[in-house]
Order: C-alpha cells, then sequence, then structure tokens
C-alpha cells in the first residue's frame, strides 16, 4: 500500500514539474479560439516557436483568423500572430518594433526599469488591448514591467499587424 503512494505520489510531482517547465517557457503565446473572433472563447495558448498544421483562413474578417491544429486542439488563431520557419507555420514571437522604455507601471511618467532595443524578444504576459495598443504587461531578462503595445509587434508575421 506505501509503495502504490509513493509510486502515485512521485507520478503526480513528476506532472506538476512538467507543467510547471512548460508553463515557464512558453514565450507570447497565440491564444487558440473555439471560433473566428476576440469574442470566442478560449481554448488554449500556443508558445511561440510552435509548429501549427493550418486547417484554413478566412480573410474579411476584422482581423483575419486561421484555423489550425495544435497537437490535439483544432481551434482559431489571429493570422498576424502566423510566421513561416522553413516549410512550417509556427507562433512568431513578440518583439520590440524600435527601443522601448520598460517601466514600473503603465504610464508615460512612471519610472524606467530597464531599456529594450528593437528588435528584442519580450514575453508578453498580459495586453488588454492587444498587442499594437495600449500598455502591454511584459518580461524581459527576468525583469517585468509595460511596455507601450504600439512597440511591439509579431516577429515574422505572414499578415502585418
Amino acid at each position: 500500500m506505501r509503495n502504490m503512494l509513493a509510486v502515485a505520489t512521485a507520478g503526480f510531482v513528476a506532472f506538476l514539474v512538467l507543467d510547471v517547465a512548460q508553463a515557464t517557457t512558453a514565450q507570447s503565446p497565440a491564444t487558440l479560439r473555439a471560433g473566428p473572433g476576440a469574442s470566442w472563447r478560449t481554448i488554449g495558448k500556443i508558445p511561440a516557436g510552435a509548429d501549427v498544421q493550418v486547417l484554413s483562413c478566412n480573410p474579411g474578417w476584422r482581423h483575419s483568423w486561421c484555423q489550425v491544429r495544435y497537437g490535439s486542439q483544432t481551434g482559431w488563431v489571429n493570422a498576424p500572430a502566423l510566421g513561416t520557419s522553413g516549410s512550417n507555420v509556427v507562433v512568431e514571437p513578440v518583439v520590440t518594433t524600435d527601443a522601448a522604455s520598460l517601466k514600473k507601471r503603465p504610464s508615460m511618467f512612471a519610472s524606467v526599469i530597464d531599456t529594450i532595443q528593437g528588435g528584442e524578444k519580450v514575453d508578453v504576459l498580459r495586453c488588454p488591448r492587444g498587442i499594437g495598443s495600449g500598455w502591454c504587461h511584459v518580461s524581459y531578462n527576468g525583469k517585468t514591467g509595460y511596455v507601450r503595445g504600439g512597440l511591439l509587434k509579431r516577429k515574422a508575421s505572414v499578415i502585418p499587424q
């Protein structure tokens, strides 16, 4: 009985460690939605750099959306999040478009934590109005703060934002 409990505990701990490791390595994930639009519910996240299989794309929406398969999940991703790597379609990382100030708070008057050079990768933790507008909560070189969303974009999106 004790052996079974020890094995079950070890398995559960291994699962948690793997889950935490995956969570900490995910960089600026794309949101996987149940349908082609931001109003559809979130069904998962796809980390930057991950390969996806594109099933279809629907131009003509306010923003284009593509139906993709990632692992065992099928859903919709905002097309500007997608790019190519060789012959693969991947979720592109988020980079700064120009030099950006990493601020302590989401305000032009907040103190500067660090300066991020143009083209540097950042991990977007939260961007309420979407990448490209408002203030985004980001992580850069182990520091967390806020960057103006207008200074962020997906690196090599196949569809410009």
